[in-house]
């Protein structure tokens, strides 16, 4: 079930911002798992990702930078998870 407390789904912002295709797509897919309700993880990106993981590690760690992503330091299945956060709290480059 979704969370309410999550922004709701993907800001049309993000392909304003000139990221790199695989970090809009790593954002889109961390939007679509929080809106299913389903932890925003690296394993279940991987499990929808169709890039290296490296490119992943990448993708999140610049979704972090801007705070477009915010980090949880607690996860369900003992990794860290990401929330999306609303556009207006990202920054810019």
């Amino acid at each position: 079930m979704p969370d309410p407390s999550f922004p709701p789904s993907m800001n049309r912002k993000i392909f304003e911002l000139a990221l790199p295709v695989e970090t809009v797509s790593a954002y889109l897919l961390c939007c679509a798992l929080a809106q299913e309700g389903q932890p925003v993880g690296r394993q279940n990106l991987l499990a929808v990702w169709n890039a290296a993981p490296a490119a992943l590690d990448t993708a999140l760690a610049e979704l972090q930078a801007r705070n477009i992503l915010a980090r949880l330091e607690t996860g369900t299945a003992g990794e860290p998870e990401f929330r999306p956060q609303p556009a207006t709290a990202w920054r810019g480059p």
